[in-house]
């Protein structure tokens, strides 16, 4: 059992900090960027990211479990990947609207379900051969760095607005690029690779 929890908190661990997605991949930082200037909407959105990443992750792992599924090319793999989210956001599409829930959910449920991020993490875990608790931790993990990145880019936001000595020029979307591109550097140095690879 401790095993179990050790290996779901090392790749989670992995997935939010050591290789935070959104700053080392660029995978759901334009997301990530919006999100922040209206962090109010965070969590609902984070949820949805975490139950899409996780639950991608688990399915694609278990259908890599049969052989013959394993020993597809990458093509296929990529195929099967897209065909398993799009069917769980049928599924829990279908699911929302029966529940009658508002607009804005129905909204949130697409936006959270085709998120580079989301798309990303199934072929992360199969490019590091994570197992099935490993695919739970990094689908968890890809959700937490969201919501990490999300809350960086807004205290980001704010220092900016209260910061007079910004050229105007570099005001505003420039002075935002400049701030994800050096917090990127910085989770860039965690990861141990050089960005010129």
């Amino acid at each position: 059992m401790s095993y179990f929890f050790f290996d779901l908190f090392s790749a989670a661990f992995y997935a939010c900090l050591l290789q935070n997605f959104i700053f080392t991949g660029g995978y759901g930082a334009s997301e990530a960027i919006r999100m922040s200037a209206k962090p109010k909407n965070l969590f609902p959105l984070s949820v949805f990211i975490v139950y899409f990443s996780t639950l991608t992750s688990v399915i694609c792992r278990l259908l890599e479990l049969n052989p013959r599924i394993s020993a597809l090319e990458a093509l296929y793999h990529n195929i099967l990947f897209y065909a398993v989210l799009c069917v769980l956001y049928l599924i829990t599409l279908v699911i929302v609207l029966v529940l009658k829930a508002p607009k804005r959910v129905v909204r949130r449920v697409g936006i959270a379900a085709f998120n580079t991020l989301v798309l990303s993490v199934p072929f992360i875990n199969y490019r590091a051969g994570f197992n099935l608790v490993g695919a739970i931790g990094s689908g968890i993990g890809a959700g937490i760095a969201f919501v990490l990145a999300v809350l960086l880019i807004n205290i980001g936001l704010q220092k900016l607005e209260q910061n007079t000595s910004i050229p105007r020029h570099f005001k505003g979307t420039p002075a935002i690029f400049i701030y994800v591109s050096l917090l990127s550097l910085g989770f860039m140095a965690l990861t141990g690779r050089s960005i010129f690879i």
